[in-house]
C-alpha cells in the first residue's frame, strides 16, 4: 500500500479528475477499501485516496507477466537470449508501413533533413 500511496503522490497532478485502475498482486491491499478497523496511518491513506477516482484490482503475480519481467534482477536478464535480429525485422517492417515508405521516398529524393537512411534503416535524431 505504501508504494501505491507514493505513486499517487508523485503523479497526483496527472491522476486527479481521471478514472484509473490500480492493479496489485497483493491480495491484502485489494481489501484495503473494505476494512472496518483502520490504524491511524491507514486512515490517513484512506483520506488521501478519497481524492482519486480509481479502482483497486487484484491480479495474481503469475498473471502479471510484464511487471514480473520488469522486477527481475538485471544479472538474470543478461543471460536471456533475444529471438530474431531486430535490425532485420525493422527493415522488413519498413516495407509494410505506409508512413515509413513515404519517409523513405522523401529521404531518397533529398526532400527531408530530419530523416536519413543507413544500411537500409530509417533514422531520425532526437525522437
Amino acid at each position: 500500500m505504501t508504494a501505491i500511496i507514493h505513486c499517487l503522490r508523485v503523479w497526483r497532478h496527472y491522476l486527479l479528475g481521471t478514472r484509473f485502475i490500480v492493479k496489485t498482486d497483493n491480495i491484502a491491499t485489494s481489501y484495503f477499501q473494505s476494512q472496518k478497523k483502520l490504524s491511524p496511518k491507514q486512515a490517513r491513506w484512506q483520506d488521501f485516496l478519497a481524492e482519486f477516482d480509481y479502482v483497486l484490482e487484484y491480479r495474481p503475480g503469475k498473471a502479471n507477466v510484464v511487471a514480473d519481467a520488469l522486477s527481475r534482477k538485471a544479472e538474470f536478464a543478461s543471460i536471456s537470449t533475444v529471438l530474431g535480429d531486430l535490425p532485420t525485422r525493422i527493415k522488413e517492417g519498413l516495407g509494410h508501413d505506409p508512413v515509413a515508405k513515404e519517409l523513405v521516398k522523401l529521404v531518397e529524393k533529398g526532400k527531408t533533413r530530419q530523416f536519413w537512411l543507413e544500411g537500409g534503416l530509417l533514422y531520425t535524431q532526437g525522437r
